[in-house]
C-alpha cells in the first residue's frame, strides 16, 4: 500500500488556505500603514531620525515654498503693473523703500480702485488703469465678478445693420433679443419679410393664406431667435413703426466668449450701450467679450493667488518667506520684522548698481550692500529656524536642511538642491531673472499648521516604519509561499497519485471564469470606491490619526473577499492545466469544432451536389433547367406581361397548384414503389409492383424492381436446390459408409477373439478398433449436422427441469473433469428452472458443451456454469478457462469442422459446437459464443414455462470479439 503524504491532506490544504487569509489580513494592514505613512511624506530611510534632520521635513517646506512662489507669480503681474501705472502723485504716497510691503499692500488695495479698459486687453498692452476707449470695467466689480462668472448661458444678442437710408454714423445696433422682441410686440419695431425668398407668392387669389403664411414665419422667427437659433435671415428687414426702414440686414451673435452680464461698464448700463455708442467698439463685439472673457479669467487667477499667499500671511504658519526682485526692488515677504532688518533699496543694491555702471570698480561700488550675502548672515544668526535660501547665480543656493542631502528613489516626490532652483526659476518672476527668495520654518513650530500636524505624525509613526515593512516582506513571501503550495498540491490527494476534479473543474472554462468575473466585479467597484475614500482620508490626516479603523475593515473585507474568489479561480484553472482539460473543456474550443464540422458537412454537401450532378447528369440539369424556366415564365415574363397584380396573383396559384398535381402524382408513384420493396425485402418475392399508373423514370424503376424480385426468386430457389442436394448427397454419402464401415468393425471384432499372441498384432487391432470407432463417431455426427442445419430432425417437445438435467450431465463427466484436474463450480437456483424442449437433443446439446470442455480447457483451472431465471428466461453459463490461444473469432467455433486447436493434436471433429447451436435453435433456443483472451463463455437461453422467475436481471452480454 503506497504511504499516504502528510503535505496533501485535506487537514493542510486547509491550514493552508487559512494561513492566506491571515497573512493577507497582515499585507493589508501593512501595506495600508506603509501608503498612509508615504503619502504623510515618511520614509524608510527616516526611520531614527529627528524631524528636522528627516527627508519628511525637507519635503514639506519644499511643498509650502512651491505654493507661496506659485501665489507670488500669480499675483506678480498685476502688482507689477500698477506700480508702474500709477500717477506721480500715487507713486509719492508710497516712496518709503522701507516699507516696500506696505506699499505691496497700499498698491493693491489702490488698484482695486481703478478701472481696466478692454482695449489695452485686446491689444495686449500694459495696463494703465484708465478708461482710455470708452469701455472700462471696476477693478472692485471685475474682482466680484469673477468668483463666479458662466459663458455658457449668455443672452443671444440680435446684430442688427444700419439702412443707408438711416442716415446713421453707426453701421452697426446691438440689441439683447429679449429687448428686441419687446420692441417688436410693441409696435416700435417691425419685420418687413421678404416672402418671395421664403418661397411664397402675394397673387389675389391667395391674399387669406399668404397673410396667414407671414404671421407663422414672423412666430418662428421670434421663437428661434429667443433660444438663439442661428436660421437664415437674409430676407428679413426691419423697419420703425411708420414703416420707415432701419435695418436693412439682421443676424444673431454666435460669440463662444459672451459671460452673462453681472456688472456694467464704466459709464452704461450694458456692454452693449458702449458697442451702439461708441465708434471704436461699435463693429468689435468679438474682440469686445473676447477680452472681457480673459481679463475676468485673469481676475479669478490673480484673487486665487493671492489666497494661497494669504495662508502663509504672519502668525497663521510657522513657515516665513522673503522675496526680493531685483529688477525692480520690489519685496514681498510675511516677515515685516527681518524686513525691517535687512533693509533692502533699489539704489544700493549690488546687482543695481552693477547693471547702471558700464565698468564696476572699487571706487564706484562704494556705498553698495549684496543682499544676497546679508540675507544669509541673518538666516544663520538667528537660532532655531531651518531655512533655504536662493539666488538665479549658478551656485546661488543656501540651506541648513539635512534632509536635501538624501537621495531615496522610492516612492519619489523627493527634493534636492537642484529641485529647489528649477521650481525657483520656472515660477518667480524677474525682467532679468535677478531675485532673492528665502523661506524658512522656527524648529518650534509655535503655529499650529502643516508643518506641526507633520511633525506630530511623524513622531508617531516614523519608529514603526521599518518593522512594519519588514513585517509586510514577511507576510507577502508567507502568503506567495502558501499559493505556491497549493499550487503544487491542487488536485492531488494523500492516498494516491491520480489527479481528482470537482464539480466546478468540469465546468466549461469561460462559464466558471464568467461566474467568479460577475461575482467578484461588483465588489472591485466598490474595492475602487474605497480607494479614492482612503485617499481622501490620507489627504485630510495631517494630524495625529493614521487611518481610520472603518476604512480599514472595509478594505479587509473586499480584500479577503477578493482573495475567496480568487482561489476558486485559481485553484480549478490549476487543475484544469494538470488534467489537461483547460482548452479540452473550453466553450471556444466547442464552438471551433463546430465551426469546423459545419464548414466540412458545407464542404461535404458541395462535393455531394457537384457529384449528384456529375452523376447522372442529364436528370438533373434537366430538372434544375425545368425549375429555372418555370421561374423564369413566371416572375420575368408574366409578371410584366399580365400588367395587373390580380391577374399575376391568379396565374401564379394556378401554376402552383399545377405542381402540387404534379408533386402527389410523384408521391403517389414512389408510396407504390416503396410497397413494392417492402414485400420483396419481407420475402414475397412473387410480388409485381403495378406499372398501369406509372410513367417516366417511376416506371423504369418499378421494373427493375420486379426484374430483381423475378431474379432474387430465382436465385432463392436454386439456393435451397443446391442445399438440400448437398444435404442429401451427405446423408447418402454417410449411409454408403455406415455399410463398409460396419463390416470393419465386426471383422476387427472377430479379429480379436482369435486369441492372438503376437503383442503387435494385439497393439495393430487396437488402433485399427480405435480409428474405426472415431470414424463411426465422425460419420454420425455428419449425418446429424446435417440433419440439424437443415431441421430434418423430429423433435419430442416436453417441459423438463433444465437443472436437473444440468446435474445429470456434471454427473456424467465428473470423472473425466477429475482426469484432466478440473474444478466444477456452479451456482443453480433453488426453485426449478423448466423449459420446453427435446430432452434428447438438449442432452446432446449439453454432452457437446461439456465434452468440448474436457477437451479443450487448461488443467488446474475452475469451470463455472449458472443458471438464473429472469424475465421470463432461463440462461445457462458454461465458462472455462482454455488451453490453447484463441486467435479467432467467436463465430467460426460454431462452424462445421472448426476446432479449439489449429494443430489438431486432440480428438474431435469440429461439429460439436455446430451441432449444439443447430439443435438449440431448432428447440427455440439461443446459443451463443463469447471469447475474452483465453475465456471461453457459452450462454444458452431458453424461455421458463413456469411463474417462478425472478425479475433479476439478465447479465450484459459482451459483443463476440472480432479477431
Amino acid at each position: 500500500m503506497e504511504k499516504k503524504k502528510w503535505h496533501r491532506s485535506p487537514g493542510i490544504k486547509g491550514l493552508l488556505l487559512l494561513f492566506q487569509y491571515i497573512f493577507l489580513g497582515a499585507v493589508i494592514f501593512s501595506g495600508l500603514f506603509l501608503i498612509t505613512s508615504l503619502a504623510h511624506g515618511l520614509r524608510l530611510s527616516d526611520s531614527g531620525k529627528d524631524y528636522l534632520d528627516s527627508t519628511a521635513f525637507a519635503n514639506t517646506l519644499y511643498d509650502a515654498a512651491y505654493d507661496v512662489m506659485y501665489g507670488i507669480s500669480g499675483t506678480f503681474p498685476y502688482t507689477n503693473v500698477s506700480w508702474k501705472g500709477l500717477s506721480q502723485n500715487e507713486a509719492s504716497q508710497s516712496s518709503d523703500k522701507n516699507a516696500s510691503s506696505a506699499a505691496h499692500a497700499s498698491l493693491i488695495q489702490t488698484s482695486a480702485s481703478q478701472v481696466v479698459d478692454l482695449n489695452e486687453i485686446a491689444n495686449d498692452e500694459e495696463i494703465s488703469f484708465q478708461n482710455t476707449s470708452g469701455l472700462a470695467y471696476s477693478v472692485s466689480d471685475l474682482e466680484k465678478w469673477a468668483q463666479d462668472f458662466d459663458t455658457s448661458s449668455g443672452n443671444p444678442i440680435v446684430i442688427c445693420h444700419q439702412a443707408s437710408s438711416a442716415g446713421e454714423s453707426l453701421s452697426r445696433h446691438y440689441y439683447y433679443v429679449q429687448d428686441f422682441l419687446e420692441k417688436i410686440d410693441s409696435g416700435e419695431l417691425d419685420f418687413s419679410v421678404d416672402m418671395e425668398y421664403y418661397g411664397f407668392s402675394d397673387s389675389a387669389t391667395e391674399i387669406a393664406s399668404y397673410d396667414e403664411n407671414l404671421k407663422q414665419l414672423i412666430e418662428d422667427i421670434k421663437y428661434d431667435m429667443q433660444y438663439g437659433v442661428m436660421d437664415d435671415l437674409s430676407g428679413i428687414q426691419i423697419t420703425s413703426g411708420d414703416g420707415k426702414v432701419l435695418y436693412d440686414s439682421i443676424s444673431l451673435y454666435d460669440g463662444y466668449y459672451e459671460p452673462t452680464e453681472a456688472y456694467p461698464p464704466q459709464g452704461a448700463d450694458s456692454i452693449l450701450d458702449v458697442l451702439n455708442s461708441n465708434a471704436k467698439w461699435n463693429d468689435r463685439i468679438d474682440e469686445a467679450f473676447e477680452s472681457l472673457y480673459s481679463l475676468l479669467s485673469r481676475t479669478d487667477f490673480y484673487i486665487q493667488q493671492e489666497q494661497i499667499l494669504k495662508n502663509y500671511s504672519q502668525g497663521h504658519s510657522n513657515m516665513s518667506y522673503i522675496y526680493i526682485n531685483e529688477d525692480d526692488g520690489q519685496v514681498i515677504s510675511n516677515d515685516s520684522e527681518l524686513e525691517a532688518q535687512l533693509g533692502y533699496t533699489l539704489e544700493r543694491s549690488v546687482t543695481h548698481a552693477d547693471s547702471a555702471i558700464e565698468k564696476p570698480t572699487a571706487d564706484n561700488m562704494v556705498g553698495t550692500i549684496d543682499y544676497c550675502t546679508k540675507l544669509t548672515d541673518l538666516l544663520k544668526s538667528i537660532n532655531g529656524i531651518s531655512y533655504v535660501l536662493i539666488q538665479y547665480q549658478p551656485d546661488g543656493f543656501t540651506s541648513n536642511l539635512a534632509g536635501l542631502r538624501k537621495y531615496n528613489t522610492f516612492p519619489g516626490n523627493n527634493v534636492t538642491c537642484d529641485s529647489w532652483k528649477e521650481v525657483a526659476n520656472s515660477l518667480l518672476p524677474a525682467v532679468n531673472s535677478n531675485f532673492i527668495f528665502a523661506a524658512y520654518v522656527d524648529q518650534t513650530f509655535p503655529v499650529s499648521d502643516t508643518f506641526f500636524a507633520d511633525k506630530t505624525f511623524f513622531e508617531n509613526y516614523s519608529s514603526y516604519q521599518k518593522p512594519v515593512f519588514l513585517f509586510f516582506l514577511l507576510c507577502s513571501f508567507l502568503f506567495l509561499a502558501a499559493f505556491v503550495w497549493l499550487t503544487a498540491i491542487a488536485g492531488r490527494k494523500n492516498s494516491d497519485q491520480k489527479l481528482h476534479l470537482c464539480f466546478f473543474d468540469r465546468w466549461p472554462t469561460e462559464l466558471s471564469a464568467g461566474l467568479i468575473l460577475l461575482a467578484w466585479f461588483p465588489v472591485l467597484v466598490r474595492f475602487l470606491q474605497c480607494l479614492s475614500f482612503a485617499d481622501y482620508q490620507i489627504g485630510r490626516l495631517r494630524a495625529t490619526s493614521l487611518l481610520d479603523v472603518s476604512l480599514l475593515l472595509k478594505l479587509m473585507i473586499l480584500g479577503l473577499y477578493t482573495l475567496f474568489w480568487f482561489q476558486i479561480g485559481y485553484l480549478s484553472l490549476v487543475r484544469r492545466i494538470k488534467a489537461k482539460q483547460l482548452w479540452k473543456n473550453s466553450i471556444l474550443r466547442r464552438l471551433l469544432v463546430l465551426t469546423s464540422r459545419l464548414i466540412h458537412s458545407a464542404s461535404h454537401k458541395l462535393h455531394a451536389l457537384a457529384d449528384l450532378y456529375s452523376r447522372n447528369t442529364a436528370a438533373r440539369l434537366k430538372a434544375t433547367f425545368a425549375f429555372l424556366c418555370f421561374l423564369f415564365i413566371k416572375y420575368i415574363i408574366c409578371g410584366p406581361l399580365l400588367g395587373s397584380m390580380q391577374l399575376f396573383f391568379f396565374f401564379s396559384c394556378l401554376a402552383d397548384l399545377l405542381i402540387l398535381l404534379y408533386v402527389i402524382t410523384k408521391a403517389c408513384s414512389r408510396e407504390q414503389i416503396i410497397k413494392g420493396l417492402r414485400e420483396i425485402s419481407n420475402g414475397n418475392l412473387q410480388y409485381k409492383i403495378p406499372l398501369e399508373r406509372l410513367w417516366g423514370d417511376d416506371k423504369h424503376i418499378a421494373e427493375y424492381i420486379n426484374n430483381i424480385g423475378s431474379g432474387l426468386d430465382a436465385a432463392v430457389e436454386n439456393s435451397v436446390k443446391n442445399e438440400r442436394m448437398k444435404t442429401e448427397l451427405i446423408t447418402n454419402v454417410s449411409h454408403d459408409l455406415k455399410t463398409p464401415l460396419t463390416s470393419i468393425i465386426s471383422y476387427i471384432d472377430l479379429l480379436k477373439r482369435e486369441n492372438f499372441t503376437d503383442p503387435k498384432v494385439l497393439e495393430y487391432l487396437d488402433i485399427l478398433e480405435a480409428k474405426a470407432a472415431r470414424l463411426k463417431v465422425l460419420t454420425e455426427d455428419v449425418v446429424e449436422a446435417s440433419k440439424a442445419s437443415t431441421g430434418n430432425l423430429t423433435l419430442n417437445m416436453n417441459n423438463l427441469d433444465f437443472v436437473e438435467m444440468l446435474h445429470q450431465v456434471i454427473g456424467e463427466f465428473e470423472e473425466r473433469f477429475e482426469e484432466h484436474h478440473l474444478t466444477m463450480i456452479v451456482h443453480f437456483p433453488d426453485e426449478p428452472s423448466v423449459i420446453y424442449a427435446d430432452g434428447q437433443r438438449l442432452w446432446r446439446v449439453l454432452e457437446n458443451i461439456f465434452g468440448n470442455v474436457t477437451k479443450y480447457a487448461m488443467e488446474d483451472t475452475r469451470v463455472y456454469a449458472e443458471v438464473m431465471n429472469a424475465h421470463g428466461q432461463v440462461v445457462f453459463t458454461l465458462k472455462n478457462i482454455s488451453a490453447q490461444p484463441l486467435n479467432f473469432a467467436a463465430e467460426e467455433l460454431t462452424e462445421r469442422f472448426v476446432r479449439g486447436d489449429v494443430a489438431r493434436g486432440t480428438e474431435g471433429s469440429g461439429l460439436g459446437l455446430s451441432i449444439a447451436k443447430s439443435l438449440t435453435e431448432l428447440q427455440g433456443g439461443k446459443f451463443q459464443l463469447y471469447l475474452d483472451g483465453d475465456l471461453f463463455k457459452v450462454t444458452i437461453t431458453f424461455q421458463a414455462q413456469n411463474s417462478k422467475c425472478t425479475d433479476a436481471e439478465v447479465p450484459a452480454q459482451p459483443k463476440p470479439e472480432a479477431r
